[in-house]
């Protein structure tokens, strides 16, 4: 079974983390809970024998998990025993699959929790509710609480806490598609773990890394560092890690046996889906069981037995649409259409690849979109709809491209001879520090110690020479290449400007020449026909003011071309220019110009910039004039830190912007501010005018 199944359980770490006591434990326990006559230490002993069973019988621990709830239901003094019951509860559906009802108790528990900080339960909600998430194949969701779970243990400073969600952040990071990002994670968990000698945490990071390698399909990577954590999980007392270390490396098992068409491989396959199903039996852990089926049906489907593997995925699908699965649902779906296609029968294959396509597009993983998109484009080659088999092939391309994964295979090497070289280099550090004991013993004479000091000295002195001269070299290399790009980068801005010259002089000796003869043409016209035909003449009017806004507008392009960048002292200029010929135009409505002092004339914008916002502003004030009968009409400028903030005001009769329907001015507006890369917000209110604000 793919990645998306076979590493789930690793997260389960921080349900299990409890220890296990005797038999003479719980007893004195229950007698506690029958004797005593006071309330906190009945519900304390009630609380321990929940942890007491969790892990050995879910059913005895689900009594006492009630019992406790309505013990401590509204008793002053015990809301947080019955705030870490609830979340007890919720946990234990997670392990029952039944992930509804464990979603609708972390919904209560938060009610009384989230105005009660609390460490333990703050931590244990938010680290749990990430488990769940990940088991209803919500990875962003899990990503986020097992961060905020991290997070608050980073705050107070409890590295055992932290070590287990840098885990499953880690693993998390990786079901996402950010394995090269996780294994920065699993670095820092690795060093904690060593740190804190927990030798059950180091097994799991061997075991997420090894999930990665599976990710790479590097297959005989991942069963070696699969088989360094069984090795340290058969140590603990942990059935479910050990059922889950047992079914991880038999999925890599299958996985070779696949690549080289080797049965010896399948055999041992065979062999650990079964051992992993029977430790998963032996505490009733459901899912352990379904996936090891699964793994199973997957087996047959490799030995190629799609009929068999038929029948155990529908056994498998049975129970996961039972528990509303969608992990395994979507895992199980595709399958099934693998062996429906094996055995041409296409329209079953289609019916289940169509099933699974939407639950894997929500998981994210990249490797199974891939996987979907080529089966898919094999059946619908395989029915002669070439189309959709091109579009599908298209798609598992584009995937696989965008998350190559070679940049991670080197990086995940890089790390393991980190993590390799220190090793080494603490076991050199100590054969030094006995060394240097026996020495000391041995009273060697100080002057073997000052030359032992004066070589290490003159080694220090010519390595840091070595390592300067170096840097120097790498520096002048890196100077000579920077100079080398902006040589080019100059030589190609030359170009564009003269370009963009060439263009504004055919622009103003051409078009403006030839704009410039209409308005003398119309006007001669205009004197001639004045006696004569009134409406003729007013139209000749109107074409002629159009031919010479043309000719304003020509020029303000002109202006822009013909600069590489606008300051602002130019584009002032031509605001000021254009607010002083909407007042005089417009009789009934008063203009005001505003500028933040804060902004120098120095300031500086690209020509595309600048004259977007010249246009904007322009747009802005004709729509003011012509549609809100405004009688103040304000631009204004101002300085906001590290960006411009322009504002066209105005006090008209304004808009809902709901209903009205976004005329070419504001579509206009909006699409300029896209081009500038600028923040635009149009607010406007019926009867309360209308604002229009970019910020730069």
């Amino acid at each position: 079974m793919k990645k998306l199944i076979l590493s789930i359980f690793l997260i389960i770490y921080s349900f299990y983390g409890f220890c296990q006591s005797s038999q003479n434990k719980i007893d004195s326990l229950k007698t506690i809970y029958t004797t005593s006559k006071i309330s906190k230490e009945k519900a304390e002993a009630l609380n321990n024998l929940v942890d007491q069973y969790f892990d050995k019988n879910k059913d005895s621990a689900e009594v006492y998990i009630l019992k406790t709830l309505k013990f401590t239901e509204g008793k002053k003094g015990l809301e947080q025993i019955h705030i870490h019951s609830l979340l007890k509860y919720a946990q234990l559906f997670i392990v029952k699959g039944d992930y509804d009802t464990s979603t609708s108790y972390y919904k209560k528990s938060w009610e009384k929790l989230k105005n009660k900080y609390d460490y333990f339960l703050y931590n244990k909600y938010y680290g749990d509710l990430g488990v769940l998430n990940f088991y209803k194949g919500d990875f962003k969701a899990a990503l986020s609480n097992f961060d905020k779970a991290l997070q608050l243990a980073k705050k107070e400073k409890n590295e055992e806490d932290q070590l287990r969600y840098l885990n499953n952040k880690a693993l998390a990071m990786s079901y996402l598609g950010e394995a090269e990002a996780s294994l920065d994670v699993h670095e820092e968990a690795i060093k904690l773990a060593e740190k804190l000698n927990d030798s059950t945490a180091l097994g799991k990071s061997f075991n997420n890394i090894g999930l990665i390698y599976e990710d790479m399909k590097e297959y005989e990577k991942a069963l070696e560092f699969y088989l360094q954590s069984l090795k340290i999980k058969q140590n603990s007392t942990s059935k479910i890690d050990i059922a889950n270390s047992l079914y991880n490396v038999a999925g890599m098992y299958k996985e070779i046996g696949e690549k080289n068409n080797d049965t010896l491989y399948y055999a041992k396959a065979e062999k650990h889906y079964r051992l992993a199903e029977e430790k998963a039996k032996e505490v009733n852990y459901g899912k352990v069981i379904l996936f090891s089926k699964a793994g199973m049906a997957q087996l047959a489907t490799v030995r190629n037995q799609p009929q068999k593997a038929i029948e155990i995925y529908k056994s498998v699908l049975d129970e996961a649409e039972k528990a509303n699965d969608s992990q395994t649902l979507r895992v199980t779906y595709l399958n099934l259409g693998v062996n429906y296609s094996k055995l041409n029968n296409l329209v079953n294959a289609e019916n289940y690849f169509l099933k699974a396509l939407p639950l894997i597009i929500k998981a994210e993983n990249p490797s199974d979109i891939a996987s979907i998109y080529k089966n898919l484009a094999a059946l619908y080659s395989k029915k002669h709809d070439y189309e959709k088999a091109y579009n599908y092939l298209n798609k598992q391309y584009e995937v696989e491209q965008e998350h190559s994964k070679n940049s991670l295979k080197d990086k995940i090497s890089e790390f393991e001879i980190k993590y390799e070289t220190e090793k080494k280099e603490k076991e050199i550090l100590s054969q030094r520090a006995n060394i240097a004991e026996k020495e000391l013993h041995l009273n060697q004479k100080n002057t073997q110690i000052i030359g032992l000091v004066i070589l290490a000295c003159v080694v220090a002195v010519l390595g840091y020479l070595l390592y300067n001269q170096q840097k120097l070299k790498n520096q002048q290399l890196k100077k000579e290449s920077e100079l080398k790009e902006a040589l080019i980068k100059i030589e190609s801005q030359n170009k564009l400007q003269e370009q963009r010259l060439t263009i504004s002089r055919d622009l103003h000796d051409n078009i403006g020449a030839q704009l410039t003869f209409i308005i003398s043409s119309i006007d001669n016209l205009q004197y001639g026909f004045k006696m004569t035909n009134e409406k003729l003449t007013n139209k000749l009017s109107s074409i002629s003011a159009f031919t010479k806004e043309t000719i304003y507008e020509l020029r303000d392009t002109i202006w822009a071309m013909n600069k590489s960048e606008i300051s602002f002292e130019d584009l002032q200029v031509r605001i000021s220019n254009f607010v002083d010929k909407a007042n005089s135009v417009s009789k009934d409505t008063t203009f005001e110009f505003d500028l933040d002092p804060q902004i120098t004339k120095e300031t500086v914008f690209t020509s595309i910039q600048g004259m977007n916002i010249y246009r904007i502003i322009q747009e802005a004030v004709n729509n003011a004039l012509k549609y809100s009968e405004a009688k103040n009409i304000q631009v204004t400028f101002q300085k906001l830190e590290n960006k411009f903030q322009i504002r066209v005001t105005d006090d008209g009769k304004g808009f809902d912007l709901k209903t009205v329907e976004l005329g070419n001015g504001l579509n206009n507006i909006k699409k300029r501010a896209t081009e500038i890369g600028a923040t635009l917000n149009i607010a406007s209110q019926l009867g309360e005018g209308t604002t229009i604000q970019l910020e730069v």
